[in-house]
């Protein structure tokens, strides 16, 4: 499995992290989230068949939140 980590902001209380959650758990391939709103930081771990990072981000955005491109997260 491999770990992408994506900087996110917009991202104001808990239930929108369990909103980002429940978005990218829908994504093939994916088999874990863990979405902090305090760091703006979401983890996920990807299996071999995942549709790739752009795909992550669409999701994110169309939740509307925004994600950081180039970002150290």
């Amino acid at each position: 499995m491999e770990t992408i980590v994506l900087q996110v902001t917009g991202m104001a209380c808990g239930g929108c992290a369990e909103r980002i959650d429940a978005v990218l758990r829908r994504v093939e391939g994916v088999r874990e989230v863990a979405a902090d709103h305090t760091t703006g930081r979401v983890e996920v771990r990807v299996g071999s068949a995942w549709p790739g990072r752009q795909v992550l981000v669409e999701r994110i955005t169309g939740a509307g939140y925004d994600v950081i491109e180039g970002a150290s997260a």
